[in-house]
């Protein structure tokens, strides 16, 4: 699985922070009481969710995972955390990086997994180790003004959501209840929060980005003629108020 270009991760990087549920953050760094765990940040990307966290539990020693080294090292640069390039397909890694971890935390990350890594994921979790997982994509989506083939193209692009990035079969807008789900039923406590992004004038680069890069997708379906296509991406990028659904979730340990 390879990393986003950095471009885009601080392109979307305000809309993240404004996101995120804080009351979730707090409640997690609360939890810490303060000490200084070992956490763990898969798809770690460029460092955002350690730089998210570190003001509420600045004492967490993060090991910050990801695949591409590039991004690796500017999330050395932004953060001055510990990194590690690792291929979180292989199925020894996952159990590896996690063990001793007291906070695993991702962004972004778990609607790129597939049902069964999700499941190796919490059965690799260990059994003292609190989980924030933010900013999941839910499926919701609100373009206004919206293009008629506004549905059809939506369902076409989580088909190909559900494509395999790199993780199996990706659950796409899934995974935050399956994720839920896996970590209520091996014991832990498990609350969520939405954490959409509203865009708005302010967030032309964004939307029009987004546009882009929906209809590069949608067009790999087939699922829209050609005309359509275009039509559509045109208007989200004329879209003046734009609603991306995303769930964050905060698993607390047993007992």
């Amino acid at each position: 699985m390879s990393g986003f270009a950095l471009d885009w991760l601080d392109l979307r990087a305000p809309a993240d922070r404004a996101a995120r549920s804080m009351a979730l953050a707090r409640r997690l760094a609360a939890w810490t009481g303060g000490a200084p765990l070992a956490a763990v940040d898969l798809g770690a990307g460029a460092g955002a969710t350690v730089q998210a966290l570190a003001p509420l539990a600045p004492r967490l020693r993060w090991l910050l995972i990801d695949a591409d080294a590039g991004l690796l090292a500017e999330a050395r640069r932004r953060t001055g955390a510990r990194t590690a390039r690792a291929d979180l397909s292989a199925p020894d890694e996952v159990e590896r990086l996690l063990a001793g971890a007291r906070v695993v935390a991702a962004s972004a990350f778990f609607d790129l997994c597939s049902e069964a890594w999700i499941a190796r994921f919490v059965r690799a979790l260990p059994r003292d180790a609190a989980v924030l997982a933010a900013l999941t994509y839910d499926g919701r989506e609100r373009w206004s003004p919206a293009d008629p083939a506004e549905p059809a193209a939506l369902a076409a692009f989580h088909a190909h959501q559900r494509r395999d990035k790199g993780l199996g079969p990706a659950l796409g807008p899934d995974a935050a209840p399956t994720l839920a789900r896996m970590l209520r039923a091996a014991g832990w406590s498990v609350s969520a929060a939405p954490s959409p992004w509203r865009l708005g004038a302010g967030d032309a680069a964004l939307i029009a980005a987004l546009a882009d890069g929906a209809a590069a997708a949608v067009g790999e379906t087939g699922a829209l003629t050609a005309p359509t296509l275009e039509r559509w991406r045109l208007a989200r990028r004329a879209a003046r108020q734009v609603e991306i659904g995303h769930v964050d979730i905060l698993a607390l340990p047993p007992g």
